[in-house]
């Protein structure tokens, strides 16, 4: 698996994902979502419920830009690199302006640079999944995608062991370096850290452009390369995996008194456990099938986080959030290769479009419905019933023979 990191072009490839692992990680899953809700919000409630409905809104405006990119295929046959260059340089400027607000500024105003970093790094995801085509051949794309999505986990692994020496570093004056929070200075990290190791990969495409199809050809394709029950079924499973990675940290904090730290150490760990999973899971992916991965991985993840829900064992928590991060890297990296097997060239960035669409419609729905439990029952663990109904839903399309 890892000659195949000799080739360039795939060693690129994965360290995109190492660097843009960073935010969610960071950002989204771990440390900040947790400290805004914490330390920002009026209260842990209102923030928690406030985070949930700033993740929809960076997806909402995710799915409409996925749209008119994919209707521009009626009279525009190609796009370059610039499309996607620009969000990569907007993600480092509004992630890094979450420096300057604290506990002081108005709660809404990190919500909005969040939401809008979101956009971006949902567009950089779209250049890095359509970008797989390029590097690897057919045979080939089950292992590549698991290899770069557990490049990403160790990107996101590295960034969460720099932050948590940084934190066992300054716990005796405050978790303040140079006089500043160590969680405002996550923003600049998350920047410059996408910078170094993102900037290669998109200069590699300097020339490329990619290919749009017609959308009624398109949608004719999708029929005939028989995806569209699978799409169905990505919809309702990917509601569970935003759910997770958006409210991970909270869960943490608010059910199980983790600390910041502690949810670093957490963070580590399911990383690990990620890295395991892509790799022992990629080499017989491409041999087993994407489909059969997936339905795996769905099946465990939906017992795991039923389980979750009626759990109240600091170590049963972490034995689940272990088994969660085994699963949950092979299941988004199996997705992206049933796509990019099955999709013709020019049909690859109308796919990932609609996959990108998909992914934002129920990144919308999912959070949404979460922060709704939340806000009526005043109970975070309420919220948690969501996850394993949308896997559940999923399997349903998957099983359920094609017509």
């Amino acid at each position: 698996m890892f000659k195949e990191l000799k080739n360039k072009k795939i060693r690129d490839w994965c360290l995109f994902d190492f660097a843009i692992s960073s935010y969610p990680t960071l950002i989204i899953t771990f440390i900040y979502g947790a400290f805004y809700a914490k330390e920002i919000a009026l209260t842990p409630e209102i923030g928690t419920s406030n985070w949930g409905y700033a993740i929809s809104v960076g997806s909402v405006v995710s799915f409409f830009l996925f749209l008119i990119l994919l209707l521009t295929g009626n009279k525009k046959k190609n796009i370059g690199i610039e499309f996607f260059r620009l969000p990569f340089y907007l993600l480092i400027l509004f992630v890094s302006a979450l420096f300057f607000f604290d506990k002081a500024s108005n709660e809404y105003f990190p919500l909005f640079f969040v939401a809008i970093s979101l956009v971006c790094f949902e567009i950089l995801n779209l250049f890095y999944n359509l970008s797989l085509h390029n590097v690897a051949e057919r045979k080939k794309r089950g292992l590549i995608s698991n290899l770069g999505w557990a490049t990403g986990y160790l990107g996101g692994l590295l960034s969460l062991i720099t932050v948590l020496i940084l934190l066992n570093i300054t716990k005796s004056y405050d978790y303040k370096l140079l006089g500043q929070s160590i969680f405002l200075l996550l923003g600049p990290f998350v920047g410059i850290w996408t910078l170094i190791f993102g900037l290669k990969h998109i200069n590699n495409f300097q020339n490329i452009v990619f290919k749009i199809d017609n959308l009624v050809i398109f949608l004719k394709n999708i029929k005939t390369n028989n995806i569209n029950r699978f799409l169905i079924s990505y919809f309702f499973f990917n509601n569970s995996v935003i759910c997770i990675f958006a409210f991970a940290s909270m869960i943490a904090s608010f059910l199980f008194d983790f600390s910041e730290a502690e949810i670093l150490k957490l963070g580590i760990f399911i990383n690990l456990a990620g890295i395991v999973g892509c790799l022992l899971l990629g080499k017989i992916e491409d041999k087993t099938g994407s489909e059969k991965i997936v339905i795996v991985c769905i099946i465990f993840l939906m017992f795991i986080t039923t389980t979750l829900y009626f759990t109240n064992s600091t170590t049963i928590f972490w034995v689940l959030s272990l088994m969660i991060g085994f699963f949950i890297g092979p299941i988004q990296a199996a997705s992206r290769s049933v796509i990019a097997k099955r999709m013709m060239a020019k049909s690859q960035l109308s796919a990932f479009c609609v996959y990108s669409m998909f992914g934002n419609v129920c990144s919308i729905l999912g959070p949404f419905l979460v922060s709704l439990v939340i806000s009526v029952t005043s109970d975070i663990r309420q919220g948690l019933l969501v996850i394993p109904i949308f896997f559940f839903i999923s399997l349903i399309f998957l099983f359920k023979p094609n017509a």
